[in-house]
């Protein structure tokens, strides 16, 4: 009797694996990629003077709180290499996921916003993908918020904290 009642179940099982059924009953359990940040390139200056040997920490906020950090070269420049990881939140259903991104400076004790971003986008979006690769980040600036447009969606902006600025909104 239990022999029947476990062939009947791996042929059941079998069955299901071949046609694809095991794949959508158990997507939650199946990982994904997920771009936490695309690849980030961008200056630190105080006054228009370059800051040399400044601490640059970047931090994404997804499943859990991750971080990475690099110091400015001699010209106070700075960057991070694209950082994906892999989650299995994107199948899990009725979980609206959001990914926080932040970049700060410690410089003299404090720490400065460079860069602040919320968003429930897994994938690269082109606008916020070209602002990170040109940070222009003046800490005698003050922080404020910038709005750059959501490709097709008029109505709708990407809001980005920031004590950097840009010299012309990005393309799309």
């Amino acid at each position: 009797m239990i022999k029947r009642i476990v062939a009947r179940f791996l042929i059941i099982l079998t069955a299901a694996t071949a046609t694809g059924v095991y794949a959508g009953t158990f997507s939650f359990l199946k990982k994904y990629d997920v771009l936490l940040f695309p690849r980030v390139e961008g200056s630190l200056s105080n006054h228009g003077k370059p800051l040399v040997d400044v601490e640059i920490i970047r931090e994404a906020t997804y499943d859990e709180v991750e971080a990475t950090t690099v110091y400015t070269d001699s010209h106070g420049r700075f960057s991070f290499p694209e950082w994906v990881t892999r989650s299995t939140t994107p199948g899990k259903p009725l979980v609206e996921a959001r990914l926080r991104q932040v970049i700060a400076a410690r410089y003299e004790g404090e720490y400065y916003v460079l860069w602040q971003y919320t968003t429930d986008q897994t994938d690269q979006v082109p606008v916020v993908a070209e602002l990170l690769k040109n940070l222009d980040c003046d800490l005698e600036n003050k922080e404020i918020d910038h709005y750059f447009a959501v490709q097709g969606k008029p109505d709708l902006s990407h809001v980005v904290g920031s004590v950097c600025r840009w010299e012309q909104a990005p393309e799309k």
